[in-house]
C-alpha cells in the first residue's frame, strides 16, 4: 500500500508517484525477507517533507525507514512516539542493492525485537 502526505492531509495514492526514491523503495519492500514485513510495509511518500518512507507498525509504535535525498546521505530509522519522531539508527546504503537493503531494514527490526 502507498499513502501520500501533500498539504498536511493524508490520502491513499491513486496514481503511481515515478520519482527515483518511490522507485527504489518499491524495490525495497518487493525483497523485504520475511512475510510479516513485506504484508505490513506502507509505502510514505511526504510530499511536505519531500521524503520518501517504508512504514511498519510494530508493538512499539510506528517505525519509518527514511530512504536518502541524494546519493551519499543515510537510511534514518525513525520511530514516530508520542513524544515527537526519534532516530533508532542509521545506515549507510548507497553502494548497497536493494536487496541488502532490505536485508539490514529486516535484521535492524528482528534483533531489536520490533518486528
Amino acid at each position: 500500500m502507498e499513502i501520500v502526505i501533500s498539504g498536511g492531509r493524508v490520502t491513499p495514492s491513486t496514481g503511481e508517484i515515478t520519482t527515483t526514491q518511490a522507485k527504489k523503495a518499491r524495490r525495497i519492500a518487493n525483497f523485504l525477507p520475511r512475510p510479516e514485513l513485506l504484508r505490513d510495509a506502507v509505502i510514505e511518500h511526504n510530499q511536505d517533507d519531500n521524503t520518501t518512507s517504508i512504514r511498519f507498525e510494530t508493538a512499539a509504535g510506528p517505525i519509518r525507514v527514511v530512504l536518502p535525498v541524494a546519493q551519499g546521505f543515510e537510511f534514518h530509522i525513525i520511530h514516530d512516539s508520542d513524544t515527537g519522531p526519534r532516530i533508532l539508527g542509521t545506515f549507510r546504503g548507497a553502494s548497497l542493492s536493494v536487496r541488502a537493503v532490505a536485508f539490514r531494514i529486516s535484521e535492524f527490526l528482528r534483533t531489536r525485537g520490533l518486528k
